[in-house]
């Protein structure tokens, strides 16, 4: 769970975990569908049980039809979230239900098992979206039919389903969440009809009521032709001038893919402090998208926000994340910016603040790293880290090394590196490798990380092998052009002779006991034997194969399919153990208090639409799990994440992985989400997002809401203690 894994997977064998829509800031997510009446208690907890077994066959149609209103809205929920092929039919069927909460959950389900069947989903879900006006409310429920629905048909994305979300811009009680889904589906599908890109602008610049979402599927494709460039810089610009709120949060995502002219508006709002933390962020980002002119403005607006000496109390806050986004955004050479780098590099860290010391080395080493170029002796980069060993400082002098070739001394500095203490750094040396075929004897390099203790080492060597399978090989030839335009691209898989020190790694690794949540490290190290296509692998393949969790049987299916047997196709053969949480379910929203080095945060969980998963956090939260673990991972203006005591992204409790919880709800600002590496992969880490990203929605299990404070939290910040309360 390195990153969020942003994972939209066809059908059933990838239903992922994701967010909820617009809620008061200080509320969670709420839902009336945990089970109340004690007459109903054991068949409620059958029901939850079959949810995360994935076990189809235990939830009927009596459930579906029961005049118990709760215990239909679980059983459609189970459905929906474990959405199989037999699952599809009693959606299909779920969706004719009176009760609006129960259609939602249906369509939500439906969107997930459209591969196969998408012209008849469609048509039954507009059909049924068509009707809904005629259902009454019965009671107030946080998932919306209308919403859930279109986020389906976002998921089918067919040109009629597209079309459909296009009419309903028009439409006052569909627009914003047609709006929405047509954002999705240009996440998940790279594109948008001409029509489509024409219809989303007039919705965004209408001169009575713009509608807010229209801008979201900018954000994630480009316009089309000049023309529509044009006009998205017309519309986008205008909405800079209006509120703070998504259709302006939505409009600087969006202005990087509006061309060189959106360089001005951009920087403006970069240097404009009445724009949030958040916002000045995502300028700096899109900036980095626009090429040199990008990066001029860039470099321009670095002075202004350099600390003076005697206030780097302000980096404490969250106004260092402007900052820290434009030194990753910047590019060699940085002329122009010289001179506030000079000052970043030179600044001195506090001698009674560990936190601020962290952010000051963090600032010292990017700035040290851009003034190096390609010289990986520079002295403003060896001395950038106080701690000759410190990671930062390692981190810092590999930015510099790939820049160069990894031959010489810059490849012995490297290999050093990518042999050394820190696991972080070994890791970020092996990301390297794909883009560097000149390095010697790789092949050695990647058996001996596989050997690794940690987790996340063997992961990136095994990663490293299944997108570069040559670089495993006994004899590798030289590569004819090592700068050519794809040197450094994924090659497909091909037979090749891996070295034996490499195959015995691999072995090896193959052989140790894991933790029960180490889904994503068994899943790179078979992606790993499949591309090197050793039959020797093939009995863990097998077993893989019939494993309970579908993100191991997903990539043991491909990496058999590469051996050979392309028709082979992946079932379990049992189901997946009942957690142990079903027996002492959190019947309250909880309210956790982080106590970090940086400040106290805190996170309200709400178990009704996530019981499961509230239930292990809180579990863990009082049994100190979460003591001493540092936030590894923070993207300025987007998230937050923590929950890893190893810190590198590839740790969990040791527990049984988490079936997902998703629901037919938004991730907004503060929602609180899961991390995954694929479907049912969650253990103990989750992620607080600091803006509206809607493009996660429905994928990743929302299961509370943050208080606000988490844009002070920066990478390395450790949780000291937390409260229960």
């Amino acid at each position: 769970m390195r990153r969020l894994a942003l994972i939209v997977v066809a059908a059933a064998a990838a239903h992922g975990c994701k967010k909820p829509p617009p809620a008061p800031a200080d509320a969670a997510p709420s839902a009336s569908s945990a089970p109340a009446p004690a007459q109903n208690r054991d068949a409620a907890k059958r029901l939850l049980s079959a949810e995360h077994r994935r076990m189809t066959s235990e939830i009927g149609e009596d459930d579906l039809t029961s005049r118990d209103l709760e215990l239909r809205r679980l059983a459609v929920r189970a459905l929906s979230r474990i959405a199989d092929a037999a699952a599809a039919p009693l959606l299909a069927k779920a969706l004719a239900d009176e009760d609006r909460e129960v259609v939602a959950w249906a369509a939500y389900g439906l969107g997930f098992t459209c591969k196969g069947s998408e012209e008849a989903t469609v048509r039954a879900l507009v059909s049924r979206a068509a009707s809904l006006a005629a259902t009454p409310k019965q009671t107030e429920s946080p998932v919306d039919p209308n919403a859930a629905v279109a986020d389906a048909l976002s998921r089918c994305a067919t040109s009629e389903a597209e079309a459909t979300l296009r009419a309903w811009l028009e439409v006052e009680d569909k627009a914003d969440v047609a709006a929405l889904a047509l954002g999705r589906l240009a996440s998940r599908r790279k594109r948008l009809d001409d029509a489509s890109v024409v219809a989303l602008l007039d919705a965004a610049s209408r001169p009575d009521k713009p509608l807010a979402s229209a801008l979201l599927a900018f954000t994630r494709i480009a316009a089309g032709g000049d023309a529509a460039r044009e006009r998205l810089l017309e519309v986008a610009s205008e909405a800079l001038a209006g509120p703070a709120g998504a259709r302006r949060s939505y409009a600087i995502r969006a202005l990087g893919r509006a061309g060189d002219k959106a360089v001005e508006p951009l920087a403006k709002t970069l240097s404009d402090a009445a724009f949030s933390v958040a916002e000045r962020s995502d300028a700096a980002r899109e900036l980095a998208r626009l090429g040199a002119p990008g990066q001029a403005a860039l470099q321009k607006a670095l002075g202004a926000l350099v600390p003076k000496p005697d206030a780097l109390s302000s980096l404490s806050g969250p106004g260092m994340a402007p900052l820290s986004v434009v030194l990753e955004s910047l590019e060699v050479p940085v002329r122009d910016a010289k001179p506030a780098l000079e000052q970043l590099a030179s600044l001195a860290p506090p001698q009674d603040d560990a936190s601020l010391a962290r952010r000051v080395v963090g600032l010292r080493c990017r700035a040290a790293a851009l003034l190096a170029g390609d010289a990986f002796g520079n002295a403003k980069l060896v001395a950038c880290d106080p701690d000759p060993e410190g990671t930062l400082g390692q981190l810092a002098v590999l930015k510099v090394l790939e820049r160069g070739k990894l031959t010489g001394a810059r490849g012995q500095r490297w290999r050093a590196l990518a042999e050394g203490k820190s696991g972080l750094v070994r890791q970020a040396a092996l990301d390297m490798m794909g883009a560097h075929p000149e390095v010697e004897a790789p092949a050695l390099l990647l058996a001996k990380s596989l050997r690794a203790p940690d987790a996340g080492t063997v992961s990136a060597a095994a990663q490293v092998i299944a997108s570069y399978p040559d670089r495993a090989a006994e004899k590798r030839e030289k590569p004819a052009d090592v700068d050519g335009a794809d040197a450094g691209a994924p090659k497909e898989p091909t037979a090749v002779k891996p070295h034996p020190a490499l195959v015995d790694a691999l072995t090896t690794a193959f052989t140790l006991q894991r933790p029960p949540d180490s889904v994503e490290t068994w899943a790179a190290l078979t992606d790993a034997a499949g591309a090197l296509q050793v039959l020797s692998f093939k009995p863990k393949l097998d077993a893989f194969c019939k494993s309970p969790n579908p993100t191991l049987r997903q990539h043991a299916e491909k990496a058999l399919r590469v051996m050979g047997e392309q028709k082979r196709v992946c079932k379990a053969e049992s189901p997946a153990a009942t957690p142990p949480e079903l027996d002492h379910l959190a019947s309250a929203p909880l309210r956790l208090v982080l106590e970090t080095d940086a400040g106290e945060v805190a996170l309200r969980l709400d178990p009704k639409l996530a019981p499961i998963t509230v239930t292990r956090l809180a579990d863990l939260a009082k049994a100190g799990f979460f003591e001493k673990v540092i936030v590894h991972r923070v993207v300025p203006g987007f998230v937050v994440q923590l929950g890893d005591p190893g810190g590198d992204g590839y740790g969990g409790a040791g527990k049984e992985p988490l079936a997902c919880e998703t629901s037919p709800l938004g991730f907004d600002t503060g929602s609180v989400g899961v991390a995954l590496a694929g479907r049912d992969t969650g253990s103990s880490q989750f992620f607080v997002t600091l803006a509206s990203f809607p493009h996660l929605d429905g994928d990743y299990a929302l299961i509370g809401r943050a208080e606000p404070g988490w844009e002070k939290i920066a990478q390395g910040n450790v949780v000291r203690k937390v409260r229960v309360e």
